[in-house]
This record gives structure tokens, C-alpha cells and sequence, in this order.
């Protein structure tokens, strides 16, 4: 096998020029891989981050009832004794390693009042000092407000004080259907305005003590969702089962996000359609070593016949020629990704500012977005390159090894 190998090597340095276009095409579509999948990469992930940290988790614990509800974010289908399950996890030491935040959170949907005006918003309820570092809010308060110290102070997005014309020190009117059934208004302070440049956020959120959303809702020590992190996200699913077993409720909904909210499910779809364009594009790269191959062919009948005279089956003359067509694709594909990782680093060093397009959108994705640059994703990116070299040579590959020795040798 090898002798075909340095054969195949000695016969694409035999036409340098014809050699060069192909791999060129086949780089330049691999390069267009690379970076598309490095900012693909990256806006996936900052989508996976800011609907897990605003909304899910990468787990979420929650009554079945609540579950089979959530689209409705139901404020009376709440979990009993949170705070024993919170010790429980935390108490199993293999589950421990794993976290990265547990915390208690209530979402529910309000009427928000000020001086007449009025906007309906979605409150975000929890320990401010643990969202403080799992909604990273305080980092984008404007000039002059602070981040939630006391009970009943707030923060909220800055498209919701334009609105309601709300200032910093301003009293903020909350209404809202408590898990009774009857409605309940409560008062806040607000203490500080933030702009994260996602209308997501900025045009519908404000956040409140946990201990002031109880009060409001009336639901006593009971919780809505207990929201956990981890270390790596991609663990969700394994960890939700061992959670499962360990709590073993029968009356409570353990749901990994893969499992739950629009986000994922567009996550799982995006990812399957762009795998199909990686190889639409690599396909229209490599095409042009069909044609390459197809010449080569009728270039080298003679050489074909000869070969083949000196004993060298079908099968070894459609390998030679397979063998040409992958080392083509190989030095275009590493070519490739080495010009499209030039690229990519620097965008996952510097960031993709995305702040204007994003002001129009309603996406959970960051407005500084930074590339990913896996080396598994390089690896999938020289499979595919190689892979599409291999099936576009088949052809004249196939036509090559089914030639007839003696009208081979009788060709000029």
C-alpha cells in the first residue's frame, strides 16, 4: 500500500499548476468552514449561557406541575422544603464536584406602574449575592445606580425605566397575581439601571429579592425552581439522572435544559443544518478535483494500461487514484484551517462586536461574541475536507481501474 502512496505523491508534483488550483479551492472552502464554525461555535455557546443563566439552568428543579406549565410560569406550583434538597445535592460528594451555582429563583410575569404609565415585565427573582454572579447584571448598571443590597429594592433594564420614565431613587409600583389568586402590590426602590445591550433583557427583566417575590406571591418558604450550574454544561443530562436518583420524588420535575425552552431545541437544529452546509461548501471546493481527476485520467491512459499490464489490479489503480484525490484534499484542507485559525484566534481574543445588529433582537446571545476554537471542531473540519476529496475522486477513480488494458495501451 505504501508503494501507491509515494506513487499518488510523485504523480500530483507531476503538473504543479493543475496541482495548486485544486488545493487552493479546497482551502479557501475550508477556510470559510473554519471561520463560520468558530463564530457558529461561539454564537451557540453565548446562546447556551444566557438562556441557562436567565432562564433554565443547565438543570432545573421544579414540581411536575409546574414543568408540564412552564411556558405560563405558574406561581402556585411551588416546591416544598427547597432548602432540604439544596443540602441533599450539595451532601452527595460526586454531584458536589460538579456544581457550579445552586440557587433558589422565582420568574414570574407583573404589571410595573410609575406616574401613569405602565409596561408589563417579567420579574427575576433570587439571592442577590448568587445571581449577582450567575446573571453578571451589576457589569452593565449605568452610571450612578448600584447593584440590590436591601429588601425591596430593584434593578431593572433600561428600555423599562424609558418607559415608565424612572429614575434612579425612584419608587417603582409592582403588581401581580399572587399562588392564592388574588392580586398584590408591592412597592420598590430603584437602585440602579441596566443597559446590557440585549432587548431580551433590557426591555423586559428587572430583578427583586427572593424574600420580597415570596412576600409578594404569598408562597411562604416555598419555591418555585431551584436553578442549578455546572462546571461543563455538556455533563446536563448525566447529572440531571443522578439527580433524579438521589432526590428519587416522584412529585418533582428534574430537567437538564437539552430538554426544555425554545433555545435548546433551535441549538439542536442549528447544529445538525449547519453540519450539512459544512459539507455543501466543502463539496463546491473539492468539485473542482473531479474535474482535475477526470483530466488526469484521459491524460494518463497509456501509463493506466501499463500499469495494469505489469500485474497491478483494478482495486490498486482505483486506490492510486483515490490516493491523489485525498492528498489534494489533505494539503488544501490543512491549509485551510491554518489560515481560517488565524482568523478565529483573533476573534476569540478581541471578540465579534455584534452590538448594533443585536439591538433589533430578541436572541439570548452576548453583543461581543467570541470564537470557538476546539480542537475537536478543527478535527470534525479535516474529516470533512478529506472525506469530500475521497467521494469526489470515486469517479474518476472508478473510470480509471474499469479501463481495458489493450485500448489503454493503443491511446496516444
Amino acid at each position: 500500500m505504501m508503494y501507491l502512496l509515494k506513487m499518488a505523491f510523485r504523480n500530483i508534483n507531476r503538473n504543479r499548476r493543475r496541482s495548486i488550483l485544486a488545493f487552493t479551492s479546497v482551502a479557501l472552502a475550508i477556510m470559510f468552514i473554519t471561520f463560520f464554525r468558530g463564530f457558529a461555535g461561539g454564537m451557540l455557546k453565548s446562546i447556551v449561557k444566557n438562556s441557562t443563566k436567565n432562564e433554565t439552568g443547565h438543570i432545573r428543579i421544579t414540581t411536575k406541575e409546574f414543568h408540564e406549565k412552564s411556558r405560563f410560569v405558574p406561581v402556585s406550583e411551588n416546591i416544598p422544603e427547597p432548602e432540604k434538597i439544596i443540602t441533599q445535592i450539595k451532601n452527595d460528594a460526586d454531584i458536589r464536584k460538579e456544581l457550579s451555582i445552586i440557587t433558589e429563583r422565582i420568574n414570574f410575569g407583573v404589571l410595573l406602574s410609575n406616574e401613569g404609565n405602565n409596561k408589563s415585565a417579567m420579574a427575576l427573582a433570587g439571592d442577590p449575592e448568587i445571581e449577582k454572579d450567575l446573571l453578571l447584571l451589576q457589569k452593565s448598571i449605568l452610571p450612578g445606580g448600584r447593584y440590590i443590597r436591601n429588601e425591596r429594592e430593584t434593578i431593572l433594564g433600561s428600555q423599562i425605566a424609558e418607559a415608565l420614565n424612572l429614575n434612579i431613587g425612584d419608587i417603582l409600583k409592582v403588581m401581580t397575581q399572587g399562588a392564592d389568586y388574588a392580586l398584590h402590590l408591592r412597592k420598590f426602590k430603584v437602585v440602579g439601571i441596566f443597559e446590557t445591550g440585549l432587548n431580551v433583557l433590557d426591555n423586559r427583566i428587572f430583578q427583586i429579592p427572593l424574600n420580597d417575590a415570596k412576600k409578594l406571591l404569598r408562597t411562604g418558604n416555598e419555591t418555585q425552581q431551584i436553578i442549578i450550574m455546572l462546571k461543563d454544561y455538556k455533563k446536563s443530562e448525566a447529572i440531571a439522572e443522578k439527580l433524579r436518583t438521589l432526590i428519587n420524588n416522584k412529585d418533582l420535575a428534574v430537567v437538564s435544559w437539552t430538554e426544555q425552552g425554545q433555545w435548546a431545541s433551535m441549538v439542536k437544529m442549528a447544529s445538525v443544518i449547519y453540519n450539512y452546509v459544512y459539507f455543501f461548501i466543502a463539496f463546491l471546493g473539492a468539485f473542482i478535483i473531479t474535474n482535475i481527476m477526470m483530466m488526469v485520467v484521459l491524460e494518463r491512459k497509456k501509463e493506466i494500461g501499463i500499469i495494469k499490464s505489469m500485474g497491478i489490479s483494478k482495486l490498486e489503480v482505483m486506490i492510486l487514484f483515490l490516493f491523489e484525490g485525498m492528498m489534494l484534499g489533505f494539503i488544501g484542507s490543512i491549509a485551510g484551517i491554518t489560515l481560517g485559525m488565524i482568523i478565529n484566534i483573533y476573534f476569540a481574543i478581541k471578540g465579534f462586536d455584534m452590538t448594533k445588529m443585536m439591538g433589533s433582537f430578541n436572541f439570548p446571545m452576548d453583543t461581543v461574541l467570541y470564537f470557538d476554537i476546539s480542537p475537536a471542531s478543527l478535527l470534525n473540519v479535516l474529516f470533512i475536507g478529506i472525506t469530500v476529496s475521497a467521494l469526489v475522486s470515486m469517479l474518476p477513480s472508478w473510470r480509471a481501474a474499469r479501463m481495458n488494458v489493450v485500448d489503454s495501451l493503443k491511446s496516444v
